[in-house]
């Protein structure tokens, strides 16, 4: 029996910069009528583009894409729809269905804090959070609400990008995260495509976990629980050892050296909030309009600011500290193959100046300042982990009566779709990107995020 061969254009759909899947027309439309069925009252913006009984010319394909794209950057405008679970498990099942894999159950490696691998069993489809569930329960949580509110899973690479990275060693463990995964991704399929995809000379991704906790003071009532303390541990001995702590004192240095041989991981971790350097995410080399247009700048996250290294015309280097309750919008744009990430901070009171980061990590950058807006709101509302992990079901759907998806703010995916492609192999239909520069292939209009946590500050308080 002679089958047809039928041809049907698919949709190469980009969510926070990277590669999701190939979806069929017939598929997206099927999803543009659930958003029309269920949130007709809380989306407007531009309707999705019709069916049509005849085939397309190239230039009409061109049109339908560019219509579907404005479709999507509509709709992750509005969060109440786009954070929905419903949205969230459509989007997951792009990625599985364009995967096709050929097993379902799997292995699959996470490094701790000290490059220490876990490696869990779970199916190809498991989202990020029933990995990080999975995780859990292996590394003996109870509370896993807990857990996966304090940890994040993320996708990282080596540090060197000319050096090749086949293997992980506990001894040179120093990851360079690129990813804040979601859940609305399965890890497995995320970072096999990643690394089909992107990999560079060797240079393959990782999974790793990391601490989501942004102020050391959320640390402390962690200390009474043995599972805490021996991850947090496992960090930071680690970042310490990479020499991410520096400058310490000499004082603070010997108390460390003498808790690290007696292994009295509770006072390591005390004196480790001691410093200042303490409690960041060190991402790569950038340039900065500030304090002056090109200026480059060494650039880490945490203690809920961003910090700004530069060095002046004397070689004399100089920090700037950027607040997270200071900022009042970011956003992330493109000009060519130029991606930015762009903050707006308050500098007096009624003053605001943009600050502008060139950088291929703008996302991982938004998805970093809306974990530490999510911290300091939750603070300032006084609300337990429960009460977050219930406020965020309630947000989500009556689903969640049943089910105990998301605990952490599930943030809403910035979504670009490419040229259409014409479909036969489902992993292979990017491969003519692979020499692309794959900034292109991350966010073509400015997405501003408002920052939930952003305060009322007075001259005095600046």
């Amino acid at each position: 029996m002679v089958s047809q061969n039928i041809h049907f254009q698919a949709y190469n759909i980009h969510i926070n910069g990277w590669y999701h899947g190939s979806v069929r027309f017939s598929h997206l439309y099927e999803f543009a009528e659930l958003i029309k069925q269920k949130f007709s009252q809380k989306y407007k913006g531009p309707e999705f583009p019709s069916k049509k009984l005849f085939k397309l010319d190239a230039k009409a394909v061109d049109e339908r894409r560019q219509k579907i794209s404005k479709y999507f950057q509509a709709l992750v405008q509005h969060p109440e729809v786009a954070r929905h679970y419903l949205i969230e498990k459509k989007l997951l099942g792009f990625q599985i269905d364009s995967f096709r894999a050929t097993s379902q159950c799997v292995a699959l490696d996470i490094y701790l804090g000290n490059g220490e691998k876990s490696t869990i069993k779970c199916l190809v489809s498991d989202s990020t959070l029933e990995i990080m569930k999975i995780l859990a329960e292996k590394l003996g949580f109870k509370n896993r609400n807990e857990f996966a509110y304090h940890f994040g899973l993320f996708m990282g690479k080596g540090r060197d990008p000319t050096a090749a990275c086949y293997s992980i060693t506990t001894d040179s463990f120093d990851p360079l995260l690129t990813r804040f995964l979601r859940n609305f991704e399965a890890p497995f399929i995320s970072l096999t495509t990643a690394n089909q995809k992107y990999n560079e000379n060797g240079h393959y991704h990782f999974l790793c976990l990391r601490k989501t906790i942004w102020d050391p003071r959320i640390e402390e009532p962690l200390l009474d629980d043995a599972n805490f303390v021996d991850l947090l541990y496992k960090q930071a001995i680690q970042d310490y050892k990479n020499g991410h702590f520096d400058p310490v004192k000499d004082e603070l240095a010997a108390k460390l050296k003498s808790f690290m041989h007696r292994n009295d991981r509770i006072m390591f971790l005390r004196t480790c909030h001691l410093l200042p350097t303490y409690s960041y995410e060190i991402l790569s080399k950038c340039v900065s309009d500030f304090p002056k247009p090109q200026t480059e700048c060494e650039i880490k996250f945490g203690r809920r600011q961003i910090l700004l290294t530069t060095v002046d015309e004397t070689g004399n280097q100089k920090q700037s500290l950027f607040r997270a309750t200071r900022i009042r919008v970011w956003r992330i744009t493109q000009v060519l193959d130029h991606i930015s990430f762009q903050f707006e901070y308050l500098t007096a009171k009624d003053t605001f100046e943009w600050i502008t980061l060139e950088t291929n990590q703008s996302i991982l950058m938004s998805l970093l300042l809306q974990s530490i807006g999510s911290e300091i709101l939750y603070e300032h509302q006084n609300m337990t982990i429960e009460q977050q992990v219930m406020k965020e079901k309630q947000s989500r759907g009556n689903y969640v009566e049943k089910s105990e998806k998301l605990p952490r703010d599930p943030k809403k995916p910035i979504i670009v779709l490419k040229n259409a492609v014409d479909e036969s192999d489902p992993l292979g239909v990017m491969e003519h990107y692979h020499n692309y520069n794959r900034m292109l292939t991350t966010i073509s209009d400015g997405i501003p995020q408002r920052n939930q946590a952003f305060t009322d500050i007075t001259n005095d308080d600046l």
